[in-house]
């Protein structure tokens, strides 16, 4: 499997990147690909950086792709290191050319709470865990997007968090964005269907009864199955206005399907797990790693028949065996002018910061070590200013080595 990103010159192919973080503008492809064209479906977490996105290692491509989001028309801008896809795409000599794909969001609405030293935040109720993984974003001037901290969220803030719900409940965050202020934004509910009544139009999930008789309706209900809703709430009755079942659970057509994300429900006997609400089998994979709860990995096989399918896994690669913690309030540019390899710690010009165990050190889209970074390595420190060591240095939560 395909694990490490090429940088191309500025001048070089505009291209995406696919693979699980970073931030990035569409793009599309320029020369008609020489290598067979292969369909297959995709799912997860896009990952890169500004200008070059990556999904499983592939550079992703964008030119003519048809673009939703929550199931509504939206443009390829839409589409950003940390959000969540899934759609189909061909394998070209180029990359990945996206055809159509969903973009699709979690969680949207009102912190409730911030928890810096728990990496955490509440949402509407909702847990949100964030990692050094997660992309925390604004729209900046002319569209950019401009990198936040987990420090720079405030109670009272409008966001929209994308990742993956465990079985526990809780969201691991691979992107949130914060809206502008003046934005206009519907809170949006989660939750899983029971009680379905087909004739008076309603149903009960998140112990909310929603009545869906004049809502737009997207997917198929049933009981059981995991809906985003949307509409006035009254107490704990809600006249949805909107009802999208979890994309996930629409199935792909049989075939080559591949995903990205965070495992769950790791079962090592049976050797299955859950990844973007998919059942993986990987029996007779080849894996590359060490599987855990919590690992981010990227998987390449067949997705079966029938109203449950499994993916029959071909390929898994962990491509972070942790994602360390989201706790920083500072981001910190600059090139390596020393490195202390006995008490871990690194000096950027005139600072220095230290590291340890939980630090997390990125190379593209690889997990590093602290033994890779040499001297005039560009890297970007995601620092929590508050947790000192005995002489006063700030802690890195993440150190990413940047292209020169």
């Amino acid at each position: 499997m395909r694990r490490r990103v090429v940088y191309f010159g500025l001048l070089g192919l505009a291209v995406l990147v696919m693979a699980c973080g970073g931030e990035s503008p569409s793009q599309t492809s320029a020369s008609t690909p020489a290598a067979p064209i292969t369909k297959v479906g995709v799912a997860g977490v896009i990952s890169g950086t500004f200008g070059e996105l990556t999904f499983n290692g592939q550079s992703l491509l964008t030119g003519g792709t048809s673009v939703t989001a929550q199931g509504k028309p939206a443009a390829v801008a839409k589409i950003q290191a940390g959000t969540v896809i899934q759609g189909t795409a061909t394998k070209t000599s180029q990359g990945l050319q996206l055809q159509s794909v969903d973009v699709h969001h979690e969680l949207e609405g009102i912190i409730d709470s911030v928890d810096l030293a728990g990496s955490r935040i509440v949402v509407m109720g909702q847990t949100i865990k964030v990692d050094a993984l997660t992309v925390i974003a604004e729209e900046g001037p002319g569209g950019t997007p401009a990198s936040l901290t987990l420090a720079d969220l405030r109670v009272g803030d409008r966001v929209e968090v994308y990742g993956t719900t465990t079985p526990e409940g809780i969201v691991l965050a691979s992107r949130i964005e914060r809206e502008p202020a003046t934005s206009s934004l519907e809170e949006s509910y989660h939750g899983t269907v029971s009680g379905l009544n087909t004739t008076a139009k309603t149903f009960v999930a998140s112990g909310y009864f929603v009545s869906y008789g004049t809502a737009q309706v997207i997917g198929l209900l049933a009981d059981g199955v995991k809906v985003e809703f949307q509409g006035t709430l009254v107490g704990m009755n809600l006249t949805a206005t909107s009802v999208q079942v979890d994309a996930a659970q629409e199935n792909h057509e049989a075939g080559e399907l591949e995903l990205c994300g965070t495992v769950s429900g790791l079962d090592t006997t049976a050797k299955t797990f859950l990844l973007m609400s998919y059942q993986v089998s990987y029996a007779n994979a080849k894996v590359e790693g060490t599987l855990a709860d919590g690992a981010r990995v990227e998987v390449e096989g067949t997705l079966g028949v029938g109203a449950s399918p499994a993916l029959e896994a071909r390929e898994v690669e962990v491509s972070y065996g942790f994602t360390g913690s989201g706790a920083s309030d500072q981001d910190k540019k600059g090139t390596i002018t020393a490195i202390h390899a006995t008490d871990k710690t690194i000096t950027l010009e005139t600072a220095t910061f230290w590291t340890d165990a939980a630090t997390l050190f990125v190379k593209g889209d690889a997990q590093v070590v602290f033994a890779d970074l040499t001297l005039g390595l560009r890297v970007e420190l995601h620092v929590l200013s508050t947790k000192t060591n005995a002489v006063g240095q700030a802690y890195a939560a993440k150190v990413e080595i940047r292209r020169p």
